[in-house]
């Protein structure tokens, strides 16, 4: 069973190295760039290809991993090929917001298609497949039938989300407050760290422990029993002198103080604090 890429980035790369590690050999990648394509073959012990049509025609599972708006136009160039053997082989795309519908004109020539999204964030190949050992991968609902598809992944020991196909762009929201606002929250976090006085090269190694602490909290507990803090505490007094200070020294970051504040809240189902988070009327 063979596996390319189309789309040589950090996706494709950890996504190929894990695979290879569970057993499966890696034809090649694809790629518009030919150093990103030969790079993730060079990791992947695999080949570089210039050539879609002879990519395709040498595997048997072909994952699009292109970045998201570029996945049209693929599926178009992938539709006026001349490959051999189309019903023998599966093609995915490993986009979170896109569903299944978007790989329609392929399976309307013949091929079989499927789309899974890996619940991970991706910023480094090599340490990413690591990670992937314990990876969820998101399925549309449909899909739970399609035997080529769940067997792949129980081949590789994964579990799988199914997902209804609607509510797709909704799954791949809260994937991205959890990945990407939490880093952005975090610096919000660092900047006050910053103007409170605290060297700036020291923010990162000092809060490390703390930063640990609630993901140790999070494992096998949900939100509401590791959460931790004045508000869980009913703690008036010490809220109130946070946001006093954030609207001395750094007013812009008032608002959102609140807006986690009432998010909290709403979780704890305890509002006795909502008079100091009342929104800016302004």
């Amino acid at each position: 069973m063979k596996i390319a890429f189309i789309g040589a980035g950090k996706v494709s790369t950890a996504l190929g190295l894990y695979f290879k590690k569970r057993g499966f050999e890696i034809e090649g990648y694809y790629s518009r760039n030919c150093k990103s394509a030969g790079k993730a073959a060079l990791l992947t012990h695999s080949h570089p290809y210039s050539s879609v049509e002879e990519l395709m025609n040498n595997s048997h599972i072909i994952w699009i991993t292109t970045p998201d708006d570029q996945i049209e136009a693929v599926v178009r160039q992938i539709s006026n090929l001349p490959v051999l053997r189309k019903n023998d082989k599966l093609i995915l795309h490993a986009s979170g917001v896109h569903s299944l519908a978007m790989l329609s004109p392929l399976k309307e020539n013949g091929y079989n298609t499927a789309c899974a999204h890996p619940l991970l964030a991706f910023s480094d190949p090599v340490l990413a497949q690591e990670k992937l050992n314990d990876v969820w991968f998101a399925i549309e609902k449909q899909e739970e039938e399609n035997r080529a598809l769940t067997d792949f992944f129980k081949a590789c020991g994964n579990q799988t989300l199914s997902i209804d196909p609607d509510k797709k762009r909704l799954y791949h929201a809260a994937a991205c407050v959890l990945s990407n606002y939490l880093v952005t929250l975090l610096n919000a976090s660092y900047k006050i760290f910053e103007k409170s006085g605290i060297a700036e090269e020291d923010i990162h190694e000092a809060t490390k422990p703390l930063l640990e602490s609630v993901i140790l909290n999070l494992k096998g507990k949900d939100c509401k029993e590791a959460l931790t803090g004045p508000i869980k505490r009913g703690d008036e007094n010490t809220t109130r002198m946070h946001l006093e200070s954030l609207n001395t020294f750094m007013p812009e970051m008032t608002e959102l103080y609140k807006l986690m504040g009432r998010q909290t809240m709403e979780m704890l189902g305890d509002y006795s604090l909502r008079g100091l988070f009342k929104e800016d009327e302004s």
